[in-house]
């Protein structure tokens, strides 16, 4: 039984795993880097991404599977890019309270944001 990715998923995944690229990418090897932005930012398949790359369409299969593997293992220790779009996220509702002249409530939406990330750092400053 071949399983077929709806497209609205294989978007999703794509953007997850560009996000978490951008954050931990400089993790990966060269190889699993080329790969996976193959992947997500050309839309490439994997048979394209071989072809292009020069190695077979398996170990294309591989070097994503153990690039996914390793960019997840990282956010699930490290939350870099769950606080980033955390982060995002509140500025944006700081800046539409502002907007809306309700500067009381983007500032304490701000405040807030920044109590986060305080919390966030360890003692050491790391």
């Amino acid at each position: 039984m071949t399983h077929t990715q709806r497209p609205e998923d294989k978007l999703l995944q794509s953007v997850e795993l560009g996000t978490l690229c951008a954050c931990y990418g400089g993790l990966l090897t060269q190889k699993q880097l080329a790969a996976v932005r193959l992947s997500c930012n050309e839309d490439l398949s994997l048979s394209e991404i071989a072809d292009e790359m020069g190695v077979s369409r398996q170990n294309v299969h591989e070097l994503i599977t153990r690039a996914q593997q390793k960019l997840r293992r990282y956010e699930n220790a490290l939350h870099l890019a769950r606080q980033a779009q955390t982060t995002r996220e509140g500025l944006q509702s700081a800046i539409a309270a502002l907007d809306a002249g309700q500067a009381a409530r983007g500032g304490a939406i701000l405040r807030n944001l920044l109590l986060a990330l305080d919390e966030e750092e360890a003692p050491d400053g790391v």
